[in-house]
């Protein structure tokens, strides 16, 4: 027999080197083995593999020259792993049992149940088809039943996912170079792959290198080949299976936008911009974007003349620069990058990693700016990373390990501190892992193992923290301290934790339990340095700023007053205040008057209100006494901003310095004209000197001297006044310069910046330097550094308006919207806040804020919503009495922007699950019920017999002969337990509501079956018997103390017969561990109610526990809301333990007086005249939604001072309106809540507006600002319900009235003439008049017409806009129309005067024939007197020129005096004039006009002129032509609609009528828009009784013989539209529809069962283990299904005796104890063996078997009296003060103390 192996035989050369071991993938050979089956085998194969394969291999070179000729590997791709089939052999194994062929290659997933039923279990794995690059193996499995399995025989799975050497090649390629030996249509080639093909991803198609020849080489690459190089997804068998990039088979996991395998998207971020380049030639590149290392898909699109340059930086440093220029493939950086480049447009592209940063540039291109948008993700630099796992904690005996997470920088790969990690919101630090290791059992010699304070089969214990206490200190130096608990806690098996000691969590280290917090320093008061002495000399002030500053440098508040320093001191300049003495002479000083003047001109204003006089002024007199005055101001200082403040003169005291002095400036001693005489003989008595210089005027930096010049008196030597000396002889200014080194150096300031702040606490800085001054007249200054100015630096900053600011509003942020779509709301909190002058912020009420408060709502979220499906109205009740159910149909609708709920197209809610759509009712309660309760039963009865006559049943259960099924006697009850009680019996068949604790048996009384064969079933699975639950012998059904875990639904079997008991619980947990689910369906015979699943509930009571508690009947309100609750439930509404909790809510609500009354005498009358509560209290407000109550009936408008309407309804304002109320009453469980708005906006209370608790709107004193659409919406946790009313301003009726008179002069006759109201129109007979009467007002006013002295006529109509129209005007016709509107608020007329003239045009010579002639003549022709005609529209007319047909003159054409154009006689033409939809057209070549009366008017003049052939004399010629006027008419009724009822309607006729009245053509009143008609009502009468039915039920069987029911019902349809359902007797005239008839199905399927597989399952005892089979639910056609009675299915699964579970652990003898004497270990060796051999076998043999233990303690006694430790870990025992156990009290006793208790 052929064999297939792994490794590829290959024939070479002894010489030739061998295979490579390392190849990426396992070659295969054939190998011949001896097998007696071979033929047979081979003739079974029908498969392509064996022959193709074969044919390659004979069609090799010849293998006996492979000596001579070296051959490369073959490979035969058709053998590649995959089997195509399963090949399973009978005991004889002469002949193949089953094979199963399977071409296409199925994932690896897990088999389903379904799937498994009827194989045998999976086979091994099979060698990988690679060995490295990701190759395939393949497992298989036997069909147990013959080959009718479901699903595959094979399954794959990826394996050898690890990179393959780069020598290795591709995989692909080296297939393709095996076949360049074998010659290929005679032709040897080097093949190579060619490109992907995706019809036949799969194929070997391989090219040639040069491309010349592309061929199929194989149809099947080897499996583990992929699919195309880009891709993960590999070909098995052929086919190509997607592959993950996990290299899992359908995983399904994709790359992320960051490169990870299956991301989140959180290890990088999307970077998107856009950018607007303005180049130049100067400027001729800017950089873009940097994006960079190992970002991924960059996308850069740029719209402009400039070039892409991209420089490229390496983590080494090379840079590599490139321009983009033409299209292509660049790499750069190590990067593949894709470049377009258009007209105007270039696109770049990679999809990454960037090996490199790259830094996009644009290059200058032209003039016009380039646009660039891009879009990348850019890694996060620091990522956590997992370290590798840390040392185990114990070297044997089972101990633990674990690791951590470092924070790494991707690009270095540099560890880094975490804080780098944590700096980004989407890094996650992954949580440490945990696990186990050296679970290997420790040496003999070592019994330490007990000290571990766990094992490896549960959880290690781990310490729990509590919650950090507050800090005990909000600030200071060593700050406060806080605290938080700490356990050492345990996890059992169950998942349950408690506190154990904490030695037991010594394996981790304890987290701290107190650390420092609010170590940071409190607020504290910083000074500034102090400003400069005042003064300079002598006493003085300085200033500085003080400020409260906090931790972090801000200026806050906070800090404590007491401590603030203070901010003005004294200070001291040791400088005498005196003249320092001068070498000036004693004649040059300045007098000492002048000087004491001086001295008083320095006042100065101090921080004490003080007199400032301001400077002399100059003496009133020239020479001799005078007197100067000055000004005195009364000014203060203010300290902190150094300005001077003026003040009133009362706040500066008495002591005022005097304002007014005598001054003398010489004696007047000169004469005029005497002394030019004296001077020409005598000498000057004064005459000035020279008395040296000044003092410098600077001690530094070039200062002056100058000459002083006195006036000497010569006789005395004296210095006298300047003014007797001439002053033209005075010598000139002498200036000497002195001390003209530089100035040492000082401090410089410029002056203060304005204030930052107006109020509270503002800073002003200056800017402070050293400098030196180097010329005082230059002002040239040099700066220096600061530590050569020895003062102290004067102060930078100083605070100003430190004044408390006046209160202001400030808002908080706004808040998220109320909902993302149809208009909602953002609030936001204002407050009322001061900024004090401390800095600290004081918040106040609101009316201390002036101004308006700022918003604190607004809207938002103004876009539509998305569809929805809803609810439309709910019909009528399916019945008239009694319980039925009510319908409706779904509607999709929108909220809109404006929160409006609109209907919208029912296409836009495609998809969307629909609100519930069927509800029960309850209506009048039915007469005679026990009547209708025997008639009920009468056809059932009779439907029975039917049935049993038309299907003998066919039961496989029961022996022929037995008629009747086993009867079950359930009482149909709804049980409520309204007080404890210890113990219940009940009986199935009902629905219980108990409270928990309470014992309960449950009866299942049956006929004609057995007690002690009855079963029990919870949820539809068999119920196990326990002390809590059980069966007695009569099969009742016991649950001791209910719980929660009870709920469900309890179904009793008897045979074929079953009915079911549904128990809830009230209070407490009342949900069940898992879901009430459905029973199955049941036999044919099967008598089961479903509970209360009936959907009319009849013969349903209500019955409270325990009895006799409750004798009183409850209000049948109540009742029937309990059995509505209870069915809704049951038919999956709502769901039970909803249910459970409503019954609950509404028991303890209702008052005693409310659960029943003690009367039962008239019960039957209450239940009669039962209404209709599940419409005006329908259980839906309880269960689904709050729900507003509505007003059904709509009231008029009314006009009242005090107004109340109901929501839904619209009001009124007018100017006695006083109050306004609109009621919104809602109603739900729990009670609604309710809110207003107006026209989208939330309606918040004022001192004119508000609502009580009832949800009512109240608003007082309406205004014309309060109309708009109100909103009132009701909402709970269920759901909500909105409904809007408008209000409306009242408005008197007006008339628009038009003053402007309108003539139809120049419009041509027939046409419409139009015109509002109010003033004169004068039109011609025949006109067609339309007054328009305009009228404003609310509400809407009336509009009617009459004439003054006489009527309308029937020519005149009033239309429903308000006009009045007026048909064909005549004389009678003249007169004033008055329109006259009212409405409730007022009333308006106003008229106009009709006058009629003549319109026959003067001249006019006759009138020809109508248009008989014109259809007899065909042309009309004009002449020179005139012609004048009437046409009706549709006649042809044409219009001759009275010339000869030989005229060659061109004639012109007119119409109403303008020239028609003129054009070809094929051609269509249209007037030249005002009116352009004259259609005409040339004949005759011109000299006849044809006109088109269909389109347009054209009534008028038509004339033709030209010129006789010949002559010079000139013709003219015309024609008047008139319309005949045709109107539409109302004709008579069409036949009605209906014959009855309300629904019927009529239609007038319209008929197209002439002047006469004659009927003519539709066609001719084409031009005139046709009358609205509007239908009326007719056959308004009662309709005879009829028989109603609905759609038929869907069959009662899924399979056999079943019915299928409808209602029948008689009704009734009066006049008015109202149904009412009558009973049988009134429709006895006509036959009954029939209600329920046969429906017939498939055959019922059964089920069909396997033979019993291998005895392979797990061990269940000795020798015993189980075996399965299939079990399958099939029709006889073969085909699956899964509606077989789960109760019948046979068992696929049953025990069976092996030899391989017949096993037993064997142990061996103990060793000797390691000690002598003390507490010792021995161990033994413990084998599993096989009991009939004694063979040893691996231990998992046994693992089912608890194994014995391999070592114990031994030796236990002490040593003698020295005590030594026996053990190397003592030390370890007393650091974890273990020493208290006796066990180490022994073996450490050395270490352990004695006396330790």
């Amino acid at each position: 027999m052929l064999h297939l192996h792994r490794s590829a035989k290959v024939a070479q050369d002894p010489s030739s080197p061998p295979s490579s071991p390392r190849s990426p993938f396992r070659r295969l050979k054939l190998t011949k083995l001896g097998d007696p089956h071979l033929g047979k085998f081979l003739m079974k194969m029908e498969s392509l593999v064996v022959w193709r394969a074969v044919f390659i291999f004979l069609s090799l070179p010849s293998i006996q020259g492979a000596e001579s000729q070296p051959q490369r590997a073959v490979f035969l791709p058709e053998f590649a792993l995959s089997p195509q089939g399963s090949f399973m052999e009978d005991a004889t194994e002469d002949q193949l049992l089953t094979y199963k062929y399977d071409d296409q290659a199925s994932r690896m997933t897990r088999s389903d149940e379904d799937r498994d039923i009827g194989w045998d279990a999976w086979g091994p794995w099979s060698e990988c088809s690679r060995t490295c690059g990701g190759g395939a193996s393949y497992s298989l499995r036997r069909c147990l039943n013959g080959g009718s399995c479901g699903g595959k025989n094979i399954r794959y799975r990826t394996c050898s996912n690890r990179g393959c050497p780069a020598e290795s090649g591709d995989f692909r390629a080296q297939q393709c170079s095996a076949h360049n030996d074998v010659k290929y249509q005679g032709v040897s080639y080097d093949w190579f792959p060619s490109a992907y093909d995706p019809s036949a991803p799969c194929a070997l198609r391989c090219q040639t290198a040069g491309r010349s020849v592309t061929a199929e080489l194989a149809p099947k690459v080897l499996d583990g080949t992929r699919c195309r190089a880009d891709a993960f997804d590999m070909c098995i068998s052929g086919v190509c299976q997607e592959v993950g990039c996990d290299r899992q088979l359908g995983s399904g996991a994709r790359e992320d936008n960051c490169g990870v395998c299956d991301g989140d998207g959180s290890t990088c971020r999307m970077v998107r911009g856009q950018a607007l380049l303005h180049l130049t030639p100067e400027q001729s590149m800017k950089t873009v974007v940097e994006v960079p290392l190992g970002s991924r898909l960059l996308r850069l699109h740029a719209k402009g003349p400039n070039t892409i340059v991209i420089e490229a930086i390496s983590l080494k440093g090379t840079v590599d620069e490139s321009s983009l220029v033409s299209t292509g493939s660049y790499v750069m950086g190590n990067t593949s990058l894709d470049f377009q480049r258009g007209t105007d447009r270039q696109t770049l592209r990679t999809h990454g990693p960037l090996n490199a940063d790259f830094i996009i540039k644009m290059k200058y291109g032209g003039s016009k700016d380039t646009v660039v948008q891009f879009l990348f993700y850019q890694p996060i630099r620091y990522q956590w990373r997992e370290t590798d796992f840390f040392p185990c904690s114990v070297t044997c005996g089972g101990g633990y390990q674990l690791n951590s997470a470092e924070c790494t920088d991707i690009r270095t790969n540099q560890t880094l501190p975490a804080h780098h990690c944590n700096s980004y919101p989407e890094n996650t630090k992954p949580t440490p892992k945990l696990k186990e290791c050296n679970m290997d059992l420790c040496p003999e010699s070592d019994g330490f193992k007990e000290v571990l304070p766990y094992d490896h089969f549960q959880p290690l214990p781990r310490w729990e923290q509590g919650p950090w206490t507050q800090c005990s200190a909000s600030c200071g130096q060593g700050g406060g301290w806080q605290v938080r608990s700490m356990l050492c806690m345990e996890e059992d098996m169950q998942g349950r934790f408690s506190q154990v000691d904490e030695w037991k969590c010594t394996h981790s280290p304890r987290p701290v339990t107190q650390q420092k917090c609010n170590t940071f320093a409190c607020p504290q008061w910083v000074a500034m340095e102090w400003s400069q002495c005042t003064v300079t000399c002598g006493h003085g002030l300085r200033y500085r700023v003080v400020l409260c500053i906090d931790h972090r440098g801000q200026h806050v508040g906070g800090c404590g007053p007491s401590l603030k320093p203070h901010v003005k001191e004294d200070c001291l300049v040791p400088v005498a205040c005196h003249k320092p003495r001068d070498s000036v002479p004693v004649e040059a000083k300045v007098p000492w008057l002048k000087q004491s003047h001086q001295l008083e001109e320095q006042h100065s204003a101090t921080e004490d209100p003080t007199f400032v006089p301001g400077p002399w002024s100059a003496c009133s007199a020239t020479c001799g006494p005078g007197q100067q005055t000055r000004e005195l101001k009364c000014q203060v200082l203010l300290s902190f901003t150094k300005t001077e403040v003026d003040l009133p003169e009362e706040e500066c005291g008495e002591e005022r310095p005097q304002v007014l002095r005598r001054c003398n400036q010489g004696p007047c001693t000169k004469v005029p004209g005497l002394s030019v005489g004296l001077n020409m003989h005598t000498k000057e008595p004064y005459s000035w000197d020279n008395r040296g210089f000044t003092v410098c005027s600077a001690t530094c930096a070039a200062g002056k001297q100058t000459a002083v010049v006195r006036c000497v008196s010569r006789k005395r030597g004296e210095d006298v006044e300047d003014s007797l000396c001439d002053s033209s002889s005075k010598p000139p200014v002498m200036v000497h310069i002195c001390s003209p080194e530089p100035c040492p150096p000082r401090w410089e300031v410029t002056p203060w910046t304005s204030c930052s702040a107006s109020c509270g606490v503002g800073i002003q800085t200056r800017s402070v330097f050293c400098m030196r001054l180097l010329s005082v007249d230059q002002q040239d200054i040099l700066t220096v550094s600061d530590d050569e100015c020895r003062e102290f630096k004067p102060a930078i900053l100083q605070p100003c308006n430190q004044v408390d600011c006046p209160p202001s509003w400030e808002t908080e942020p706004w808040q998220q919207c109320s909902q993302s779509c149809g208009g909602g709301v953002q609030l936001r909190k204002v407050y009322c806040k001061q900024l004090l002058s401390t800095g600290a912020r004081s918040r106040l009420g609101d009316r201390a804020c002036g101004g308006g408060k700022p918003a604190t709502n607004r809207g938002c979220s103004n876009i539509d919503c998305e569809p929805y499906l809803s609810g439309g109205e709910w019909g009528k009740c399916s019945v008239s009495c009694g319980l039925g159910i009510q319908r409706r149909e779904p509607m999709c609708r929108q909220q809109t922007a404006a929160g409006d709920q609109v209907k919208v197209s029912r296409e836009l809610c495609s998809g969307l699950p629909p609100p519930p759509l069927v509800r029960t009712c309850r209506m009048m309660g039915c007469p005679k019920p026990e009547m209708r309760r025997k008639e009920k039963q009468k056809v059932l009865l009779k439907n029975q017999i039917r049935q049993t006559v038309r299907r003998p049943p066919k039961t496989r259960a029961y022996e022929h002969g037995v008629k009747q099924c086993p009867t079950l006697m359930a009482t149909h009850k709804i049980y409520i337990q309204t007080r404890k009680e210890k113990r219940l019996h009940l009986t199935v068949g009902g629905h219980a509501y108990l409270l928990p604790n309470t014992s309960l048996v449950i009866k299942c009384p049956v006929r004609r079956f057995p007690k002690s064969h009855i079963r029990w079933l919870k949820d539809g699975r068999p119920l196990p018997s326990s002390k809590h639950l059980g069966i007695t012998h009569f099969g009742s059904l016991k649950i001791q103390v209910l719980s929660a875990e009870d709920i469900g639904v309890y179904t009793c079997v008897a045979g074929r017969a079953s009915d079911i008991f549904t128990l809830q619980l009230l209070g407490g947990d009342s949900k069940a561990p898992g879901t009430l689910t459905a029973t199955s369906p049941l036999p044919s015979c099967h008598r089961h109610h479903a509970g209360m699943s009936q959907p009319t509930g009849a013969g349903v009571s209500v019955s409270l526990l325990p009895p006799g508690v409750q004798q009183a009947l409850l209000q049948p309100q109540l009742e029937e809301r309990l059995i509505n609750i209870t069915l809704k439930a049951d038919g999956g509404e709502i769901r039970q333990e909803q249910a459970s909790q409503l019954i609950s809510s509404l028991l303890t609500h209702m008052s005693a007086a409310q659960l029943g009354a003690t009367s039962t005498g008239g019960g039957g009358q209450s239940e009669d005249r039962r209404p209709n509560w599940s419409e005006l209290s329908s259980l839906e407000t309880h269960v689904k939604q709050a729900v507003i109550v509505r007003q059904l009936l709509t009231h008029p408008l009314a006009f009242q001072n005090n107004v109340h309407i109901s929501i839904g309804q619209s009001a009124l304002l007018t100017n006695a309106t006083r109050s306004l109320t609109i009621r919104c009453p809602a109603e739900g469980v729990p009670p609604p809540k309710v809110s207003w708005t107006k026209d989208g906006a939330l309606l918040l209370p004022t001192d004119r507006v508000s609502w009580d608790i009832s949800g009512g709107l109240h608003i007082l004193q309406p205004r014309a600002s309060d109309r708009g659409q109100y909103k009132c919406t009701a909402t709970n946790t269920l759901g909500s319900d909105s409904e809007t009313s408008q209000l409306l301003a009242a408005e008197a009726a007006a008339i628009a009235v038009s003053r402007r008179n309108v003539s139809d002069h120049g419009v041509v006759l027939g046409q419409s003439l139009r015109s509002t109201v109010g003033g004169r129109v004068s039109v011609r007979p025949g006109a067609n008049l339309t007054l328009d009467c305009p009228v404003t007002g609310f509400p809407p006013p009336t509009v009617t017409w009459n004439k003054k002295n006489g009527p309308f006529g029937a020519a005149a109509v009033s239309l429903p806009s308000g006009s009045l129209w007026i048909r064909n005007v005549s004389l009678h016709h003249r007169g004033i129309y008055t329109c006259t509107t009212a409405n409730a608020i007022g009333r308006s007329a106003a008229s106009t005067a009709l006058h009629v003239y003549g319109h026959h045009p003067a001249g006019a010579s006759s009138v020809a024939p109508v248009s008989q002639e014109l259809n007899r003549r065909r042309v009309l022709m004009a002449s020179a007197r005139g012609t004048s005609v009437v046409i009706r529209p549709g006649d042809v007319l044409r219009i001759g020129c009275p010339v000869l047909a030989g005229h060659r003159v061109p004639v012109l054409w007119g119409y109403n005096n303008l020239t028609l154009k003129d054009v070809s006689s094929a051609e269509q033409g249209q007037a030249a004039g005002p009116d352009r939809r004259l259609h005409y057209r040339m004949l005759a070549g011109g000299r006849v006009l044809e006109v088109d009366t269909l389109q347009v008017k054209l009534s008028g003049r038509y004339r033709c002129q030209t010129t006789i052939n010949g002559t010079r004399q000139a013709l003219s010629a015309w024609v008047n032509v008139h319309v005949e006027e045709t109107s539409w008419r109302l004709g008579d009724w069409t036949t009605c609609s209906a014959t009855c009822g309300n629904g019927g309607t009529g239609l007038r006729r319209l008929d197209c009528v002439n002047q006469d009245g004659k009927a003519v053509r539709a066609s001719m009143c084409q031009h005139s828009p046709k009358p609205v008609t509007s239908p009326a009502g007719c056959n308004r009468r009662d309709c005879p009784p009829r028989w109603l039915v609905s759609e038929w039920s869907k069959c009662s069987a899924t399979c056999g013989g079943g019915w299928k029911r409808r209602q029948v019902s008689c009704q009734h349809l009066d006049a008015g539209g109202a149904v009412r359902t009558l009973t049988a007797a009134s429709c006895e005239r006509k036959s009954r529809p029939p209600d329920s008839e046969q429906c017939a199905a498939n055959r019922c399927p059964a089920w069909v069962t396997s033979p019993w597989g291998k005895c392979s399952g797990r061990c269940l005892g000795p020798a015993s283990t189980i075996q399965k089979r299939s079990v399958l639910c099939q029709h006889v056609n073969g085909s699956s299904y899964s509606d077989c009675d789960l109760r019948d299915r046979p068992p696929s699964v049953q025990n069976c005796s092996s030899d391989r579970c017949d096993v037993e652990w064997r142990p061996g003898a103990w060793r000797p104890c390691t000690v002598v004497c003390g507490s010792g270990f021995q161990s033994r060796r413990v084998n599993c063996v096989q009991r009939r051999s004694g063979r040893t076998l691996a231990e998992q043999s046994c693992a089912w078997l608890q194994q014995p233990p391999t070592w114990q303690h031994c030796n236990t006694t002490r040593c003698g009296s020295e005590c030594k430790d026996s053990t190397q870990y003592c030390s370890v025992v007393k650091r974890l003060k273990l020493c208290y156990l006796e066990m180490y009290k022994q073996r450490c006793c050395g270490s352990c103390p004695q006396h330790v208790d």
